[in-house]
């Protein structure tokens, strides 16, 4: 399942849980286009729960879109924070990726804006209410 919400003026959640099927990729590049408009600051939160398998080619479009609009992120996004409820990339064991992993992954060095790691939705948001104010 694939949803998006703004739980907050400043938030934008995506939640990624169990495996995702066709609709929920559509979904997925729909809120990524949806986010490239936005105009005010915010910090985007990412939930990952469960079976959480992607079709190949919903990565790869989602890969584009982030390089893509980069610089595009950078003029909005004060930054991402990882929710890892613990998921399976259907190798029959649940992974916990850990702050390390997370927040030195290829994926953190590309984006302009700092990545940060918790393990629950409660630590997200309070991490999110105190989010340093943006340099420059």
């Amino acid at each position: 399942m694939f949803r998006s919400s703004q739980p907050a003026a400043d938030i934008v959640l995506f939640e990624m849980v169990d495996r995702q099927s066709d609709a929920d990729g559509q979904s997925y590049l729909a809120a990524l286009h949806d986010l490239a408009r936005r105009q005010d600051p915010a910090i985007l939160i990412l939930r990952v729960a469960g079976m959480t398998e992607q079709d190949h080619e919903t990565r790869k479009q989602a890969a584009a879109w982030f390089k893509e609009n980069r610089d595009r992120l950078g003029m909005f996004a004060k930054g991402l924070i990882r929710v890892d409820e613990g998921h399976d990339h259907g190798d029959g064991h649940l992974h916990v990726d850990d702050a390390h992993d997370v927040e030195n992954s290829n994926f953190a060095r590309m984006l302009p804006f700092p990545v940060k790691h918790v393990t629950s939705l409660d630590q997200a948001f309070a991490l999110a209410q105190n989010w340093p104010p943006k340099p420059g």
